[in-house]
């Protein structure tokens, strides 16, 4: 429906690459999936109530039922697109946590001014493998990536690529 990534892609220089891509956790799909349950039930009984309203001869009722059911039913949606546009990536570049549907809020730190990688985890991230990863740049710029899967892998392979980068960087030309 949606292309993977799409802010991040968009935004990359041309010898930039993907190296890291966080996914939420399915804990944090949970409250989706019980929204989209009972709201979607509120909203199809209120549908069907507007439906036998309007059939009854009693419009005001039945607009004011279509009208609730269309906002119930609405929010589903949007916390669907909310949770599968987020986008939580290390390129060789940067990491950039981008949130948000119609206007979007986006924070990046550049790789090569990570100072630290931390991870914090709850009692119950530490029992269900979640947590959010938290990187500190130079002077007071932070990133968190929030409900990650696999916080601690994730670090660990996003340590991996900043190293890489830092590598590379240190071997390049000074004219670039």
């Amino acid at each position: 429906m949606f292309s993977q990534n799409a802010y991040v892609k968009g935004t990359m220089t041309k010898d930039e690459t993907i190296k890291v891509e966080a996914k939420y956790h399915w804990v944090k799909w949970l409250w989706f999936y019980f929204m989209f349950a009972t709201l979607g039930v509120v909203s199809m009984v209120s549908f069907s109530l507007a439906f036998t309203s309007y059939l009854d001869k009693q419009t005001e009722m039945a607009i004011a039922l279509l009208v609730l059911s269309a906002i119930v039913g609405i929010y589903p949606f949007l916390l669907y697109l909310s949770l599968h546009l987020t986008e939580m990536v290390c390129t060789s570049r940067r990491v950039v946590y981008k949130s948000g549907i119609i206007s979007i809020k986006t924070e990046e730190i550049k790789v090569e001014r990570i100072e630290s990688i931390q991870v914090k985890q709850t009692f119950w991230g530490r029992l269900f493998g979640f947590g959010n990863i938290l990187f500190s740049g130079t002077g007071s710029a932070k990133v968190e990536f929030f409900d990650v899967d696999n916080p601690l892998q994730i670090k660990a392979r996003i340590e991996e690529a900043v190293d890489e980068s830092n590598r590379e960087r240190e071997h390049r030309p000074n004219n670039e």
